[in-house]
């Protein structure tokens, strides 16, 4: 798991087996977007919430399945308190992209909220060319332009101070 800002963490697959650790972290609710259902589920002694958008890393990313994506991730950013773990299967294409996506629609330049990803996650690919282009950036910006901004929690786009070597 990759701590990429105060209230989001990517990485790969929440298996039964990463459950513990993830919970033990601090991590509240969990958006799946791989290409299979979830292995961990929401309820008591677990997460609040689970939410799976599949989707796949060889293929353009659909503009409604980038927005159902970022509208999931927004639902469960904007709880209280929320430490959203968005993972794939390795956690290097789909669920960096899709965070990218999402700070650049709650205000981040692209540029920002790509090195913001991937110098916390080191084999990240945010904005992979496969996925997205220029098309996803604008329909981003606009659609959290019009439903996310103002932030509810404005601490979901701050950085996560990067580990002193």
């Amino acid at each position: 798991m990759y701590r990429i800002t105060q209230c989001f963490s990517v990485g790969p697959f929440a298996s039964t087996e990463r459950a513990e650790k993830l919970l033990a972290a601090g991590v509240t609710h969990v958006l799946n977007v791989s290409d299979g259902p979830s292995h961990v589920s929401a309820g008591e002694g677990s997460f609040a919430d689970v939410v799976w958008v599949p989707m796949s890393d060889s293929r353009r990313l659909m503009l409604s399945t980038a927005v159902r994506a970022i509208d999931a991730l927004h639902e469960l950013a904007s709880a209280p308190d929320a430490h959203v773990y968005v993972h794939c299967v390795a956690g290097l294409v789909r669920s960096p992209t899709i965070l990218w996506l999402y700070l650049v629609a709650c205000g981040l330049p692209p540029k920002f909220a790509r090195d913001t990803i991937e110098t916390r996650s080191p084999n990240a690919t945010a904005g992979h060319f496969r996925m997205v282009d220029h098309e996803h950036v604008l329909l981003a910006q606009k659609h959290g332009l019009a439903r996310f901004l103002p932030h509810p929690r404005r601490e979901v786009i701050v950085p996560f101070p990067l580990m002193e070597e």
